[in-house]
This record gives C-alpha cells, structure tokens and sequence, in this order.
C-alpha cells in the first residue's frame, strides 16, 4: 500500500488519478536495435497477432522506428484519408458561405472516426431533404 500513498500519507483523489493515467499512458516500450535485430522473427509474429499494437525501436531506448502490422498501417492511412476528405468536404461547404449545424457536423464526425461509410452519410442527408 505504500506505492499508493503520497509523500504526505494520505492519498487524494487527485493523486490517484494521476497514477492511473500514468499507467495508462506509459510511453512505450522500445526495442534496441540489437534487441529488434536479434528478435526479429519474434517481433514480426507479434505485431502480426491481433490486438497487439505496434513496436518502437531505436538507440538509447529512444524511439527512432516503428513496426506494425500491413492492416495497422492501412487502417492508419485509411483514417487520415477519411480525416483529409471531411476537412476538404467542411472547406468547400464553409467556401460557399455556410455553416453546416450541429446534427451535419456530427455525422461528418462519424465518418471521420469511421463510425458511418460514406455510403451511409449520404443517406441520412438525402434522408433529411425529402424530395
């Protein structure tokens, strides 16, 4: 119980938070490059298993490289593409003077996340214009 208590003895809620979210963002784990290079086989298996993220690698266990999975990096991509589409879509609208509400930029929102296609978003607008 002593790793749960400040210098002071008594442990705030504040404290506590900040262990918790000290936890959770730890930075990453990083691979020397001797390490990377004589795990190799072993490092690919692991980023090719799924729910394991990617594996950072680099001098003074600094982070110099990364190593993921062919689907991590599509899926990376995809979602900067995604990004890149609703910031050119919200441009244009905003170039023609208008604002999109509220409802328009949460939908926008979703498809950035992926949370809705665009196949989707299409129809829910179409929806809301009856013709």
């Amino acid at each position: 119980m002593a790793l749960l208590q400040s210098a002071g003895g008594s442990w705030s809620a504040r404290h506590a938070y900040a262990f918790v979210y000290l936890l959770a963002m730890r930075p990453p784990e990083v691979l020397s490059f001797r390490e990377f290079r004589a795990g190799l086989a072993a490092t690919l298996k692991r980023v090719q298993s799924p729910g394991n993220g990617p594996v950072f690698v680099g001098a003074h266990r600094r982070p110099e490289a990364v190593v993921m999975s062919v689907s991590q990096y599509e899926e990376l991509v995809a979602a900067a593409e995604r990004r890149d589409a609703v910031t050119e879509a919200l441009a244009s609208v905003r170039a023609e003077g208008l604002e999109p509400g509220p409802e328009v930029l949460g939908m926008f929102t979703a498809l950035a996340a992926g949370a809705m296609s665009t196949d989707e978003l299409r129809e829910q607008v179409l929806a809301r214009y009856p013709q």
